[in-house]
């Protein structure tokens, strides 16, 4: 996982330096309104202009961003010469900046650039805003595909050349998807691709979470628990770097599009069954419970329909659509 983390309150503006590097000009990647309020976009817009060097701004990233809207910002960066990309807030920003960053750096290929795994990218900046995605030290980008009603995982892997990681910028958040970051550390734990290495680095991912249990339950959130979400869904983003996901994920992303519900719901609502597709007494399985310090999936179950607080229904063709689609993502099944 090569991303350059920089971690802690203040930490833009202490290590600005490290975008120095990076090019003379940068487009900043972000939604219309979460950025500016929590600071984030002015604290990067600062540390630039005291860089000297030239920024502009795309802030139209809608929530599970298309297709369409990275090829328009690719278009936009191309045009003005950008040479470098940062994007702020969840998942669908920081994707997106990988994702243009990819296109800008192949403008022959168009769209095209984005499934050719063979591609590289401009270098990117990741500036987390929620406690979730992980895509701050992941080599994954995530975008919408309307003609096929779902959402995919471009093919070029990019890693952010560097990663801000500031809790303060979750303070004012309801609250968070700390439930996506859960399900990286869970699916990475029993992955077919996990390893000795990659365990480990889930298990402290769990154990933090568990320690923001409490927090998550009752919906309030201390800086000091702001600060452990944090690192521990940066731990979740590395151990995924290394396994990927598996199922909820790979089925979650049809939830997310038929039924709107957010990235880290959707994954979340299929967790535990996702548990009890393994054998009874499975050691992995045990291993997740106990770190989480859940006696059962069952009390896993039931914190996380408590902390959710979904409604979604699913009819039998819902169920048999889904499944269909599903069973075609190989990379998914082979986890």
């Amino acid at each position: 996982m090569p991303t350059d983390c920089y971690f802690g309150r203040g930490c833009v503006a202490e290590h600005k330096a490290a975008m120095a590097k990076l090019g003379k000009k940068a487009m900043v990647v972000t939604g219309k309104t979460s950025a500016k309020r929590n600071g984030a976009q002015q604290d990067i817009t600062d540390a630039l202009d005291s860089l000297d060097i030239a920024w502009i701004l795309f802030d139209e990233i809608e929530e599970n961003p298309s297709v369409e809207t990275v090829e328009r910002a690719a278009r936009l960066a191309i045009a003005e010469g950008v040479e470098f990309f940062i994007g702020i807030g969840g998942g669908s920003p920081m994707d997106s900046s990988k994702a243009i960053a990819t296109m800008a750096a192949h403008p022959e290929q168009g769209t095209d650039a984005l499934w050719n795994a063979e591609n590289k990218a401009l270098p990117v900046v990741a500036v987390p805003t929620t406690a979730g995605t992980g895509s701050e030290v992941t080599q994954y980008a995530i975008v919408t595909l309307h003609a096929k009603r779902t959402k995919s995982s471009i093919a070029a892997h990019i890693f952010a050349t560097v990663a801000f990681l500031d809790p303060k910028y979750m303070d004012t958040l309801p609250n968070n998807t700390a439930v996506d970051a859960l399900t990286h550390l869970v699916e990475s734990y029993l992955s077919a691709k996990a390893t000795a290495v990659s365990r480990e680095i889930a298990k402290q991912g769990l154990l933090l979470f568990k320690e923001c249990m409490p927090a998550l339950r009752e919906r309030v959130y201390s800086p000091e628990t702001r600060d452990k979400l944090m690192l521990m869904s940066a731990l979740g983003g590395v151990a995924i770097a290394q396994t990927m996901t598996s199922l909820p994920h790979g089925m979650g992303y049809f939830l997310t599009y038929e039924k709107g519900l957010p990235h880290g719901m959707a994954n979340g609502v299929l967790t535990q069954a996702y548990l009890e597709l393994f054998p009874a007494g499975d050691e992995t399985v045990a291993k997740v419970l106990e770190y989480l310090g859940f006696a059962s999936t069952d009390e896993m179950g039931t914190f996380l329909d408590a902390v959710l607080e979904h409604n979604s229904v699913y009819t039998e063709a819902d169920v048999t659509s889904y499944t269909d689609r599903f069973m075609e993502q190989k990379g998914k099944l082979a986890t």
